[in-house]
């Protein structure tokens, strides 16, 4: 009796191949085993892997198919229950994203040193999910090809290159008051606003392209990228949407994609110019020094000036110590990661900020008496002004610590990781590798094992003395090790010049009309109903 049978499948010339039922039976055989290969069994190993971890770490009860993300999801219950899951697991903490998967997460500073030392990669369902839009850039690249990046691109944020963005700060800074202005005593929506605030400043700093995005309403990179961090967030919200082709044919899916086109469209349109005035530019100059640019003096001459180099000047002329550079599809990579990191994480810490002193107008008239006693009469805040700014750096880092504009980073163990903490009574717990893993920087900064009263606004507790007390690993906005964030000196120094600015000129405040922000952990930390203040001009204030 035929088991299976296949129809008669042409050669190609007069004669044909019909299959018999034993050739049927042999090939259903063969199709289902490839299945059970392909699929079945590395499901069944990563379940038994994840079922390991719970055993090893801790975990609670989570649903059968969503695992944990009803209860620690990325909307706000999600991630205050995050925090609240501290008090029973202090350290370290299984979570289930899928029937099969799961990720240990750390929010102490002994288990986030420990990872962060590791040699763990980013070959995680986050970074995998953000290359079709970053690409292979710094944030999502490994290996010896994170490395060669890495140290090509620091002579882009050596002082002398960040030193002349000063002037650039200050004089986007100014349009954006200008808005405020027309804005005073209405509520005035921070995100959409600081984000094209920020985006200038970056266009400009490290692109040397002149844009007038300040004034343009709904702009389509803004949007782009709004959409690409909701979207990356709701695919890792639903097991389905792990699934390649699932997610590619859904609704989300193809918003994702639409999202990404626009942010590639204008990398490449910004690289096309830069090219082009650089070109111009080394017929009439000496040709620049790859080796000195190497030794960090990101420097070329024009008609015998010396022209600093931006962060894109460097992407397009540096090349390594055996003459290599970086190719098309590399510099738009570290364009396309630079451009999302450099302004909407920054945009992020400067909303948030002023949402927290507008709700805590102690601590702002203290910013506000610091930066017009720092700056007297001067128009512009001058680059040895930033170090003096003690009090509102504090404030800064506190709001950073209720809010911090990265909630999380996730890696891959490429190697066991074993971890202890004394204040927790761990000797040694040992992590396999192959293991997901995330620092939860958003519980890390709320863990009430490491911060005493953590839910209060407090930004004596970055003070000097204060600082010295705690572990480094308690507070990491930018996260530590190699691979911190390469641009976290730029983003300070813009977030502390917008932020002069604004307390010099307008008394933040809330009322009744100021919905409270409803917090959600997308690729940077944002609220789902906007970031809304009030504001008054000084002078109007008796």
């Amino acid at each position: 009796m035929m088991l299976f049978e296949l129809p008669t499948i042409s050669l190609g010339s007069q004669n044909s191949f019909p299959t018999s039922g034993l050739l049927g039976s042999i090939f259903l055989l063969l199709i289902t085993i490839y299945i059970l290969w392909k699929l079945i069994l590395p499901l069944r190993k990563e379940y038994g892997h994840s079922r390991n971890l719970d055993e090893i770490v801790g975990t609670d009860a989570r649903h059968w198919f969503y695992g944990h993300l009803p209860k620690y999801g990325f909307d706000q219950k999600g991630v205050r229950n995050s925090v609240r899951r501290s008090s029973k697991f202090p350290v370290m903490f299984n979570k289930w994203f899928s029937p099969v998967n799961s990720s240990v997460q750390v929010y102490h500073p002994d288990s986030a040193m420990a990872l962060l030392r590791s040699r763990a990669t980013k070959d995680t369902l986050i970074y995998k999910f953000m290359r079709p839009w970053v690409g292979d850039g710094l944030l999502t690249s490994n290996g010896e090809k994170w490395h060669r990046h890495r140290r090509l691109l620091t002579p882009a944020f050596h002082f002398s290159v960040l030193q002349p963005y000063m002037k650039v700060s200050n004089e986007c800074v100014q349009t954006f008051l200008g808005k405020m202005q027309e804005a005073s005593g209405k509520p005035f929506e921070l995100v959409e606003n600081v984000s094209l605030l920020t985006l200038d400043v970056l266009m400009q700093c490290a692109m040397s392209a002149k844009t007038n995005c300040q004034n343009e309403n709904n702009h389509p990179y803004i949007a782009a990228i709004n959409d690409l961090s909701r979207h990356l967030f709701i695919r890792l919200e639903n097991p389905l949407y792990l699934i390649g082709f699932i997610w590619n044919l859904s609704k989300p899916g193809r918003t994702f994609s639409k999202a990404c086109d626009v942010v590639h469209s204008l990398a490449e349109r910004v690289i096309a110019e830069r090219r082009e005035v650089l070109d111009k530019l080394h017929k009439e100059t000496d040709k620049s020094q790859p080796e000195e640019i190497a030794k960090g003096i990101p420097t070329f001459k024009t008609r015998g000036k010396n022209k600093t180099l931006d962060f894109l000047d460097i992407l397009l002329q540096t090349k390594d110590e055996d003459g290599n550079g970086l190719t098309d599809k590399e510099i738009r990579d570290q364009v396309d990661t630079f451009l999302f990191g450099g302004h909407d994480t920054t945009a992020s810490a400067i909303s948030w900020t002023l949402y927290n002193l507008a709700k805590y107008p102690k601590y702002q008239e203290n910013c506000r008496e610091e930066v017009n006693e720092v700056l007297k009469d001067n128009q512009d805040v001058e680059w040895d002004d930033l170090s003096k700014l003690s009090y509102l750096t504090m404030c800064l880092k506190e709001s950073m610590r209720m809010n911090p504009p990265i909630p999380m980073v996730a890696r891959r163990l490429v190697e066991p990781l074993t971890i202890r903490s004394k204040d927790h009574k761990i000797e040694q717990v040992t992590i396999p590798a192959e293991t997901y893993s995330a620092m939860d920087i958003f519980a890390l900064h709320k863990n009430p094992n490491v911060w005493e009263n953590p839910e209060v606004f407090d930004p004596e507790r970055f003070s000097r003395e204060n600082s010295k007390k705690r572990s480094p690993h308690a507070f990491l906005p930018f996260s530590a090790g190699s691979r911190n964030c390469i641009g976290q000196n730029f983003a300070m120094n813009e977030v502390k010049v917008v932020l002069s600015h604004i307390l010099r000129n307008y008394v933040l405040y809330l009322d009744d009309q100021t919905p409270e922000p409803i917090m959600q952990a997308s690729a940077v930390l944002r609220s789902i109903n906007g970031i809304f203040i009030k504001f008054q001009p000084v002078h109007e204030i008796d």
